[in-house]
């Protein structure tokens, strides 16, 4: 796990909230709706980039997998640990993701909800992309990206287990992220800003997870 996602010091963990923050807000000002537009207007393979924005389900099945695996004692011996990290970064996933879409209310780049007004606010329909915080309905959950934030979420807490397959991953959430940009299913920053809150969820959950294996340490 390269040390510089999970830093060690508080001035470390405060250098990369701030780094990220600010690639999210340069994404935000500058990129998300050209790049919003480029999307709609060139012709991809939208298969492929389909089937890419499927990848957090398929960590929710490996997550669900395992958890259900320690079943099996000699399993649960192994991996208890991890099974209980994924449960907690599932509950935390869930709560964050709900939470911050609330939070910032922001429009979609497509238009995809049918209302009976008609359909969702969108830049590429309307030319609106904007933040409503507090804002009731589907029309205002676009920003953080819940399958960003799932599956960075996930993938990091596999990779503090099995960081040999770093590779697989990494790969996993930059399909995750090209398969939404692809299908322009959200802006640049929302991605960036799913990845960051899934980042932060997992960090979470290792803290709460440590705590949690040693507390029946220390109650003996």
């Amino acid at each position: 796990m390269p040390q510089f996602l999970f830093p060690k010091t508080l001035k470390g963990f405060s250098l990369l909230y701030i780094l990220l923050a600010s690639l999210c807000l340069v994404s935000i000002t500058y990129f998300d709706r050209d790049l919003s537009s480029l999307m709609h207007a060139h012709s991809l393979n939208r298969e492929w980039f389909k089937l890419f924005s499927y990848t957090p389900v398929l960590l929710e099945l490996m997550a669900a997998l395992v958890i259900i695996a320690c079943i099996v004692k000699q399993f649960r011996a192994n991996y208890l640990h991890l099974a209980i990290a994924l449960l907690v970064t599932l509950m935390l996933a869930f709560i964050v993701r709900l939470t911050a879409k609330f939070i910032f209310g922001r429009t979609w780049p497509e238009s995809w909800i049918t209302l009976p007004t008609g359909h969702n606010p969108s830049w590429i329909a309307d030319g609106i992309e904007a933040f409503h915080p507090f804002a009731h309905g589907l029309s205002y959950n676009s920003f953080p990206s819940g399958h960003a934030l799932f599956t960075s979420a996930l993938a990091l807490t596999f990779w503090r287990q099995f960081p040999k397959l770093w590779p697989l991953w990494t790969g996993l959430m930059l399909i995750a992220i090209a398969g939404q940009l692809g299908m322009n299913y959200h802006f640049l920053g929302d991605l960036i800003a799913g990845v960051s809150f899934g980042l932060l969820v997992s960090h979470c959950a290792m803290l709460l997870t440590a705590k949690i294996a040693w507390q029946p340490q220390q109650n003996r």
